[in-house]
């Protein structure tokens, strides 16, 4: 794939993400089930932040020097920290269905599921359509 490509497939998901949060989340809060609805919407939101976080880490531990390098990894493990901490949070004060929370995590993997079954990768072509030499 090109980077063109990883970068659309990549702003997919995002958008996948949100509707896999937003549309169930907000169903769940309007059919009055608030623990469960506010865990989906949690588990989410903190995919869609550390799909976000992560990419930013991404681009510039990769495009950046030395400062820059050891600035994202610092930026990563951070986001790792405060992640744990909102779960912990909502865990521990009981504001979230626990179960509800992980089916919000989850929306990760069902954004890359979806995306690779409606826009599959086609590894055995080139870009002209000619196949690939081994």
């Amino acid at each position: 794939m090109t980077p063109a490509a990883d970068s659309a497939r990549v702003k997919r998901i995002k958008y996948w993400i949100l509707g896999l949060t937003l549309i169930p989340g907000t169903f769940l809060l309007i059919a009055g089930f608030t623990r469960h609805g506010l865990g989906y919407l949690t588990g989410g939101a903190l995919i869609f932040m550390n799909l976000v976080g992560t990419e930013r880490s991404v681009r510039a531990f990769t495009g950046g020097g030395g400062t820059g390098r050891v600035a994202a990894a610092l930026f990563y493990l951070g986001k790792i920290v405060v992640t744990g901490a909102v779960i912990a949070v909502v865990l521990i004060r009981e504001v979230v269905s626990p179960l509800a929370l992980m089916a919000g995590l989850i929306t990760l993997l069902l954004a890359l599921v979806f995306d690779i079954f409606i826009f599959p990768v086609d590894k055995g072509k080139s870009n002209n359509g000619e196949a690939k030499e081994p």
